[in-house]
């Protein structure tokens, strides 16, 4: 093989990887949601009292860019509760922190903390959510 041919294929081929490793291949995405009784989030819980604060923390991971995670709290007819929902814009990989002091009135019952992911472009692009008891 000639020199110039040799020396055309390593800078295609050095090219082709410098694009590959510029475009970010990977996406952002929602690693995990939890819900738990401290801040830290090193109590982990899904059953809380009426009165008591509920945390909830929704990690963004492989995030090249800016996201916002909205998060907030459904019945078992899947109805958003007012006053519960929280946008939140991150940049990078990080953590969504939410709490939600549980209101006198509540009722009693099963609901889910929900986490929604959406790009610049307001796409959703991932959710998850977590299922918690109320109790008296």
């Amino acid at each position: 093989m000639k020199k110039s041919n040799v020396l055309s294929s390593s800078v295609v081929f050095v090219l082709i990887i410098g694009l590959l490793l510029a475009c970010n291949m990977s996406t952002a995405n929602m690693s995990s949601l939890s819900t738990s009784t401290d801040k830290e989030g090193k109590s982990p819980a899904t059953s809380f009292k009426i009165g008591d604060t509920m945390y909830g923390a929704a990690a963004i991971a492989n995030n090249p860019g800016k996201v916002k995670v909205k998060l907030y709290l459904t019945d078992s007819k899947n109805e958003t509760l007012k006053g519960t929902e929280v946008s939140l814009d991150l940049d990078g990989d990080a953590v969504a922190r939410y709490n939600l002091t549980l209101p006198d009135g509540l009722a009693t019952g099963t609901y889910k903390l929900n986490a929604d992911m959406f790009n610049d472009a307001n796409e959703k692009k991932d959710s998850k959510s977590a299922s918690v008891t109320i109790t008296e």
